[in-house]
């Protein structure tokens, strides 16, 4: 075989040069994907939570997103009046441990202000109990606050607390009124027992309420009595407190709701949230009572609890 002649030699050459430079050339691979950026996914637009168990699952997914992204991207879009987290007057609220406001969307004027010490119109001071429910993993609470745009004054709200991480927790709340927080359900059952004591005087009445296998325990529902002193009749899960006078007595987090009964029965009847131990779960969890007055002299009540079971608020 005759040798290539030195021409063609060199571009056989030349050509396979540039082949291989061409390869090399591409743009190489990375080693690693790269993280996509990290988007609110916030609620579906348009459609605000109804529920107790809709307001936290709301939180939590603004908590999730918090966590997985930097904490001034969070702040950032929380405080974004059109932004993802804010559905209608439902909105994501942050606070630190200190209760300096982190993230208003419709108060920016507040934000870096301190809310500890802060009362609502029913004298709470709301954002110190949050701060205790946030240290103890989050949980529930029911105040007044101002709705965006509308009254100064507030209006009654039903908030979800929780934490975020060691530096900052966040909320949110639905804007309610007594009777979504009081089922029908609950009004019957406490017109019944009213009924009963009425018909068969307090005595023979109290004997019944407090009768753990009697017809007023039902689960957790079940009839507390008072006297107008603050002097208990009944409490079936609790006898060793029949014929003590809790009239000074506050739940865990400092609420006088002994008292804040004896108000609302004066009245006739009203509605009184507070924290106590449900004897479901055995655990501390907010609880939506109401009382009504029986006869001028005591009174009952009989609430539930918002907690694992997640009562829902109503329509």
């Amino acid at each position: 075989m005759k040798p290539l002649p030195r021409l063609l030699s060199v571009i056989i050459i030349l050509m396979t040069v540039l082949l291989l430079t061409a390869g090399c050339t591409q743009p190489v691979a990375p080693s690693r994907p790269v993280k996509p950026p990290v988007t609110p996914t916030g609620p579906v637009p348009g459609i605000a939570p109804s529920t107790a168990a809709d307001i936290r699952d709301y939180v939590d997914n603004a908590a999730g997103f918090a966590q997985n992204t930097s904490k001034s991207a969070a702040l950032a879009a929380f405080n974004n009046p059109t932004g993802p987290f804010v559905t209608g007057d439902v909105y994501i609220y942050a606070l630190d441990y200190n209760g300096t406001a982190l993230a208003l969307p419709f108060q920016p004027e507040l934000v870096g202000s301190g809310f500890l010490g802060k009362k609502d119109a029913s004298g709470k001071a709301y954002t110190d109990i949050e701060v205790q429910l946030v240290r103890s993993g989050g949980g529930y609470l029911v105040y007044h606050y101002p709705v965006p745009g509308g009254n100064a004054t507030g209006k009654l709200k039903m908030s979800y607390v929780r934490p975020v991480d060691d530096t900052y927790w966040i909320g949110a709340g639905i804007y309610t009124n007594e009777d979504r927080l009081v089922d029908p359900g609950l009004r019957e059952f406490l017109g019944e027992a009213k009924q009963y004591a009425l018909a068969n005087g307090r005595e023979k009445a109290s004997s019944e309420f407090n009768n753990l296998n009697g017809s007023f325990v039902r689960d957790e529902l079940y009839i507390f009595a008072y006297d107008f002193n603050g002097t208990v009749l009944s409490w079936p899960h609790r006898p060793d407190q029949v014929g003590v006078n809790r009239l000074g007595a506050t739940d865990p987090y400092g609420t006088h709701h002994v008292a804040a009964m004896l108000a609302a029965a004066r009245n006739g009847t009203g509605m009184v949230d507070y924290y106590s131990v449900s004897p479901l779960t055995n655990r501390t969890e907010l609880k939506i009572s109401l009382v009504t007055d029986v006869d001028g002299k005591w009174f009952i009540g009989s609430g539930r609890y918002i907690g694992p079971d997640l009562r829902v608020l109503g329509e």
